[in-house]
């Protein structure tokens, strides 16, 4: 009866050690996967703050940025990135040049791009606050040296230095004259005349003969 006993006992414990053992290897497993978790949270973290710092600010923007190389764009939320902008020539995020753009900003990302013009050949491109002419591929026409450019279908005036210039179609170089005055230009052309509204600290009109390619006042 001993015998039997004390095999029984044996037996349990035995099973107990089994158990025990078992148990062990469980937790143990537990501790490894909560380790595990843990260091894939510390290594996504420092990737994430990593490719966070490779990263640019949007001025008077907290939700977007944005990473460029050469001529691309990346707008990025977080590390995800969301769209791609291919730069026609020298392009970049700005600041605002005014207050009054001061709104939604996280719905408003400024960028230098070129403005369209009623001449499908040309654009006028601002580089580092001063303007000049593109052409539909990408190349500088005129070089961005100019206070205002307007363009119409057969001729590009420029304003610099104080001086008015008037180029043809092609970007030739017609005429050009002295003023006295700096500011906006707009640009008009009736019966062979081409009219220059210059809005600076006083409004100006300069009237270029196209025949003969002089200013006439």
């Amino acid at each position: 009866m001993n015998d039997i006993e004390n095999e029984n006992k044996s037996k349990f414990q035995m099973q107990f050690i089994d158990k025990f053992i078992v148990s062990m290897i469980g937790v143990a497993n537990v501790i490894v996967i909560i380790i595990t978790i843990i260091s894939v949270n510390n290594n996504y973290k420092k990737m994430y703050e990593e490719q966070l710092k490779k990263l640019s600010d949007i001025p008077y923007n907290e939700t977007y940025k944005y990473l460029q190389k050469n001529d691309v764009i990346t707008f990025y939320q977080g590390i995800t990135p969301l769209t791609k902008y291919k730069c026609i020539k020298d392009c970049g995020i700005t600041k605002f040049s005014s207050s009054q753009f001061i709104i939604d900003n996280d719905n408003l990302i400024p960028i230098d791009i070129p403005q369209t013009s009623i001449n499908n050949r040309y654009g006028i491109i601002k580089i580092n606050g001063k303007d000049g002419v593109i052409n539909k591929h990408g190349n500088i026409t005129l070089e961005c040296i100019y206070n205002d450019v307007d363009i119409n279908t057969s001729h590009i005036v420029t304003l610099g230095n104080n001086t008015i210039y008037v180029f043809d179609n092609t970007a030739n170089l017609l005429s050009s004259k002295g003023i006295t005055t700096t500011g906006d230009i707009s640009i008009s052309e009736k019966n062979n005349n081409l009219y220059i509204n210059i809005f600076g600290n006083q409004t100006t009109t300069l009237i270029f003969d196209t025949k003969t390619n002089k200013f006439t006042n």
